[in-house]
């Protein structure tokens, strides 16, 4: 069947084996969860891009809150 030399390390095949069950794991799972057609990937990055740009407007307005905030408090001194 399959031997390993005697002089192989054993911590680099350990890492070997590792690496392939995460990887074929990480695979499995994003197939199962990732939409199969184009339609419901593009859907699912629209969504995501009006998720960022909703959060980066929400961003600017605090900024252009406090920004006007510090404007009324210099203002009073």
């Amino acid at each position: 069947m399959f031997s390993l030399p005697d002089t192989a390390p054993w911590w680099a095949v350990l890492a070997v084996v590792v690496l392939g069950i995460l990887v074929f794991g990480v695979r499995s799972f994003v197939r199962a969860v990732w939409p199969q057609t184009s339609a419901h990937r593009k859907e699912l990055l629209q969504e995501w891009q009006r998720q960022r740009e909703q959060e980066r407007t929400r961003q600017r307005e605090q900024e252009q809150e406090q920004a006007r905030q510090r404007s009324e408090i210099a203002d009073q001194e």
